[in-house]
């Protein structure tokens, strides 16, 4: 099963198989200007974030939210009886944003931004954010992620996770892209608490992307392991964030009027 697969088998039961951390989206609106802002949630999935965001944008603002499956673009619709005020799904690759050039103070990946060209990306980003605009990427770094309970439990589970990046690699890659500069990092922690019956159906139904690199006999048998491996019925443990903030400092000429403008267009015909 590929990585694109995965996303489209889950897309049903994503948000109940998935943890939602509210903390992150809160600091984004503490570096928010106080008026209204244009922003682009990239890699939505179902929306669960974009919706937090579009809460703590100022008054008046726009947000898109795109992703590569039309699947999960689907569940952010239907979640919202066909739209979520204030976000407009948006079908794009992050490496390739139908936008027009300097048309964005705000973009957010969250948890998504190991499963794009991280280089592409960036450059992409800076093209579309106006000069003082906002990158904001919420991931997990490699180490972090053999931290967690999965990492500490679940066997292979970091060998299998390949894609994270270190907290050095992403800095040294926006420090590549011109027309983006370095702003700040932070950690956040988050206390969990689950039971080992609610953990073995969250890797059942795949809830990482990372099982999808397990083949059916390999996941089944990690499973198995992984529940006789745990201390308890109940397990708290930790888990680790890092939230990285890059600014927008100059770009070329913006683009005449074409495909990408006409998507912009969409998007304030749409949110408002």
């Amino acid at each position: 099963m590929t990585v694109g697969d995965h996303f489209e088998r889950v897309a049903g039961v994503y948000e109940s198989l998935r943890t939602t951390d509210e903390a992150p989206v809160r600091t984004v609106g503490q570096f928010l200007p106080d008026r209204p802002v244009t922003g682009l949630d990239i890699g939505c999935g179902t929306g669960r974030y974009s919706r937090l965001l579009r809460g703590v944008l100022p008054d008046g603002s726009l947000l898109a939210a795109s992703d590569v499956s039309a699947s999960m673009l689907a569940q952010l619709k239907a979640g919202n009886h066909g739209h979520a005020p204030g976000v407009v799904p948006l079908r794009a690759a992050a490496e390739q944003l139908p936008l027009q050039a300097a048309s964005l103070d705000l973009v957010t990946a969250f948890n998504c931004v190991h499963h794009f060209d991280l280089g592409r990306f960036l450059a992409a980003v800076a093209r579309v954010l106006r000069p003082g605009g906002q990158l904001f990427i919420y991931t997990r770094t490699p180490q972090q992620n053999a931290r967690t309970i999965w990492g500490r439990y679940f066997p292979g589970f970091t060998e299998h996770e390949q894609r994270l990046h270190s907290q050095a690699a992403i800095r040294d890659a926006v420090r590549r892209t011109e027309g983006l500069t370095m702003i700040a990092a932070q950690t956040f922690q988050h206390p969990r608490t689950s039971t080992a019956e609610r953990l073995g159906a969250q890797a059942q139904g795949r809830h990482y992307s990372t099982f999808s690199f397990y083949t059916p006999q390999e996941l089944r048998a990690a499973i198995a392991t992984f529940l006789t491996r745990l201390p308890g019925p109940e397990v708290c443990w930790v888990d680790e964030h890092l939230l990285v903030i890059a600014c927008a400092s100059r770009h070329d000429q913006a683009e005449p009027d074409g495909p990408a403008s006409l998507a912009n267009q969409a998007i304030k015909g749409q949110a408002l």
